[in-house]
């Protein structure tokens, strides 16, 4: 199965709006390298085609399917935290942490990624963002 389609399955079984997934991910790793690695300034490492923090995941990373659904279930944790709330503010909190995202003031670069999510999301399916934004 070619990582799109996982990520789009496994979005669906999990209950993510799948192209919010999709979007997350390409925001995340353009390529879906499934071996893509950044290593941050405070000493961490971000993993895989969802980017996993090496400070709270310790999944398989480098196995894409793991790495993906590790991902996406941490999205539906998110939209669990911020029922009732917007997908934009699920998206701050996936860049920058949950507390990052209910703070007075969460980090700029944050607020920059959540407005790449929406754009990438509303570009991959526009009636799927509609449908669930507006």
């Amino acid at each position: 199965m070619d990582i799109v389609a996982l990520i789009l399955s496994i979005a669906l079984e999990v209950g993510v709006p799948p192209h919010f997934a999709l979007a997350i991910a390409y925001t995340e790793n353009r390529s879906l390298n499934p071996y893509a690695i950044n290593y941050n300034r405070n000493g961490t490492i971000d993993r895989g085609v969802m980017q996993l923090n090496s400070r709270y995941f310790n999944v398989r990373w480098y196995c894409a399917e793991t790495n993906v659904r590790a991902g996406i279930r941490h999205i539906r944790w998110l939209m669990d935290q911020w029922e009732g709330n917007t997908f934009w503010i699920v998206a701050v909190a996936y860049n920058a942490g949950l507390s990052a995202s209910r703070s007075d003031r969460p980090p700029g670069a944050a607020l920059t990624y959540a407005d790449d999510v929406m754009r990438r999301w509303y570009e991959l399916a526009p009636y799927e963002f509609s449908v669930l934004v507006y």
